[in-house]
């Protein structure tokens, strides 16, 4: 199968992609009888196009894994079927980290979710010192949000932002 340059990659993340978060809440019995709920992060990427890029999403599916989406159906049949090519949680770091320097667009957005990553995800509220990580994985959600529509916003901004809930300050 063909393989696409990580340049490649990286010009079709930024035109046609998206970075972005999904919160998970699963409740679960704490040791004191009570219940509660943990917020999970799930970092996705996804690029969608019309129909007749689906080689195209095909050859990144077959490479790098994920799931390739046919989208819904659009309403005015004069418009083409899209389909999207998605990637989800340990699958996305590799990826994020080859094309994160060839970015013009997302390059803040990706750094921020590869930080994400490496230090929110596979921690749990009980360790010490990730009492605050339900919120802290909420905030994350929303500075990527706030990214996308300020791409010049830093990701250390949102870092800042997120480690200062996790430590309470």
């Amino acid at each position: 199968m063909k393989r696409l340059s990580w340049k490649y990659i990286a010009g079709l993340v930024d035109g046609e992609g998206c970075i972005d978060f999904q919160l998970i809440k699963k409740p679960y019995d704490r040791q004191d009888g009570t219940r509660s709920v943990e917020t999970y992060i799930l970092p996705r990427l996804r690029v969608a196009m019309t129909g007749e890029a689906l080689p195209l999403l095909e050859i990144l599916h077959a490479n790098h894994g994920g799931s390739l989406v046919a989208r819904k159906k659009p309403q005015n049949p004069a418009w083409s079927q899209s389909y999207s090519w998605e990637l989800t949680n340990g699958k996305v770091r590799p990826v994020l980290q080859n094309i994160v320097n060839h970015l013009l667009v997302k390059r803040e957005q990706a750094r921020f979710c590869i930080w994400v990553l490496d230090n929110l995800r596979g921690k749990q509220s009980k360790q010490k010192g990730y009492e605050n990580l339900s919120a802290a994985r909420t905030c994350a959600r929303d500075e990527l949000k706030a990214m996308k529509r300020d791409p010049q916003r830093l990701s250390e901004r949102a870092v800042s932002e997120v480690m200062n809930i996790i430590h309470g300050s």
